[in-house]
C-alpha cells in the first residue's frame, strides 16, 4: 500500500501546504479562512493519533 494514500499523509500534507502559503499575498479574509482551516486540521490530527499506551515501544 503506497503510504502517500492515508488520511494521516493527505492530513499532513494539507497542514503543509496551508503553513507555506504567502501570507502577505492574501486578503484579510482568505488569512482568517487560513487560520480557522490550519487550526481544524491540527484538532484532527491530534483526534486520529495512535494513543500511546505505556510500556509499549
Amino acid at each position: 500500500m503506497d503510504p502517500r494514500n492515508t488520511p494521516g499523509y493527505r492530513l499532513h500534507r494539507a497542514l503543509s501546504q496551508l503553513n507555506h502559503l504567502e501570507g502577505d499575498q492574501l486578503t484579510d479574509a482568505d488569512r482568517e479562512r487560513i487560520e480557522s482551516a490550519t487550526a481544524l486540521l491540527e484538532e484532527v490530527s491530534l483526534l486520529t493519533r495512535s494513543p500511546i499506551i505505556p510500556g509499549s515501544p
